[in-house]
């Protein structure tokens, strides 16, 4: 078991709920758990503060599996690098209100009561989930305009619901709420979604982050830039139907929250899903790359068969948009698209991870004029001053680039490139002459890549493949 996975199950065993449901409520410290870094770009280990990328799947009908299924998906979503998993607890009509037990979220008058059957099986998830070393991103309910049930909740009734589902899971150190799924107008208005959204903070007592899932094309900062329960945004992209959301440009919804006051971390929640078993995954790992390069914190992977647990959906339409491209969840656990994202985080932890910035001035020759071209670029150090240690540039297909290497801070350069296919790197240049700007040919391999320029007096490891 890796360090972080082992870790993380027992704190989660510490605090007791591996062991039983009762006492949730105060499980756990304030120091477990992941927080916003003091930069509030990124997100941290709680007790070490060392960088930590949010790696999540799309489960919002995982509820539709029972246990053991959950388990067999728990297991292939850990072994392909993931971090967290992300689900919605009542996801009617858009799949059957009950869960795979028959059980429903909410009871009693209004359905604002938690069931105690049916958090006894969310429990279980939460644990199989602690126990391969990933977080959980639950949403109470959705506010999809005609496919979510929120919209069924007054403000008050939202906070209430809030307020014990957060009470529930307070410090349990694997758990992130998100305070509704396609939460922003015109699918909802903001009161409800504030009113949810305070009652998760209060209930947990801080002791978890928040976060909210917007419509498309929107982050969760359009709407709730003022809100103090958000600590941190998500992004809904295009994620209907093809070509569109493919061509999509999701890296600039990135750049605009990372230029928003007050500054938090921001990462894309939901894009354009993988389908069946056949397509090219530079299409995956296109959106992750310019994503991140962008100043993403952490990024939201889905495939259409995972999400809706088929053949589980319960609303028919949306296979019109979302096809699931095979007959059995199961055959997409291992998808092209899935294998290589968890590499990203091989080159992103090899260099200083807390500096990083988004930086396009660095392409000074190259750029492309849509997403399949685009050259995305980053770096340490601080925005307009040559105090970088390293930059990064990912380019969604061959081609020749020149890149201003003077904002590097030294005389003598390491590059080199990284294929984020495999995780393997190839030597370009040792201890050279910083040029000042550098000139690269297109890579005869058809597919993208990312050179890698650093300060050589550094030593940066190379990034190791599987």
């Amino acid at each position: 078991m890796p360090t972080l996975h082992r870790t993380l199950f027992i704190a989660i065993l510490t605090a007791g709920l591996i062991s039983s449901p009762p006492g949730i409520a105060a499980a756990g410290t304030a120091d477990d758990g992941l927080k916003v870094s003091d930069n509030h770009r990124y997100l941290v280990d709680a007790k070490t503060e060392k960088p930590f990328f949010l790696l999540a799947d799309t489960a919002w009908n995982l509820g539709a599996l029972k246990i053991e299924d959950v388990d067999t998906y728990l297991k292939s979503r850990a072994d392909h690098g993931f971090t967290a998993v992300m689900f919605a607890l009542n996801f009617a009509p858009q799949a059957a209100e009950n869960n795979a037990y028959g059980q429903p979220a909410y009871i009693g008058v209004g359905k604002t009561e938690l069931n105690p059957e049916y958090f006894k099986t969310c429990d279980q998830i939460i644990q199989h989930a602690a126990a391969r070393g990933l977080f959980v991103i639950i949403y109470p309910m959705w506010a999809g305009e005609k496919a979510g049930t929120m919209n069924n909740y007054t403000p008050t009734q939202l906070e209430a619901v809030g307020r014990e589902l957060g009470a529930r899971y307070a410090g349990v150190p694997n758990v992130i709420f998100s305070a509704g799924g396609e939460a922003t107008p015109h699918y909802i208005d903001v009161d409800r979604v504030n009113a949810m959204g305070r009652g998760l903070k209060e209930g947990c007592a801080g002791r978890n982050l928040v976060t909210l899932h917007p419509m498309s094309p929107f982050s969760s900062s359009d709407y709730y830039a003022s809100s103090s329960w958000l600590d941190f945004n998500l992004i809904q992209a295009k994620s209907g139907v093809a070509p569109a959301n493919t061509a999509f440009d999701a890296a600039a919804l990135v750049l605009k929250d990372w230029a928003r006051i007050p500054v938090r971390p921001t990462m894309m929640g939901e894009h354009r899903y993988e389908s069946g078993t056949q397509e090219d995954p530079i299409i995956q790992r296109r959106s992750l790359y310019q994503c991140v390069f962008a100043g993403a914190c952490g990024h939201v992977y889905g495939h259409d068969a995972l999400w809706q647990m088929t053949p589980h959906t319960g609303a028919k339409w949306m296979l019109h948009s979302w096809t699931p491209g095979v007959k059995e969840w199961t055959e997409a656990l291992d998808a092209p698209g899935v294998r290589s994202l968890h590499l990203i985080t091989k080159l992103l932890y090899s260099h200083p991870y807390l500096e990083r910035i988004p930086d396009q001035a660095l392409v000074l020759a190259g750029q492309g004029a849509d997403v399949f071209t685009r050259i995305e670029a980053t770096r340490d150090g601080t925005p307009a001053n040559r105090n970088a240690t390293y930059l990064m540039a990912y380019l969604s297909a061959p081609t020749k680039v020149t890149l201003d290497t003077s904002v590097i801070a030294a005389q003598t350069l390491n590059a080199y490139w990284f294929d984020p296919a495999t995780g393997a790197t190839e030597v370009i240049h040792e201890r050279f002459p910083n040029p000042q700007s550098l000139t690269l040919e297109p890579r005869i391999q058809g597919h993208d890549w990312v050179v890698v320029i650093e300060d050589a007096s550094r030593n940066y490891p190379l990034p190791k493949a599987d």
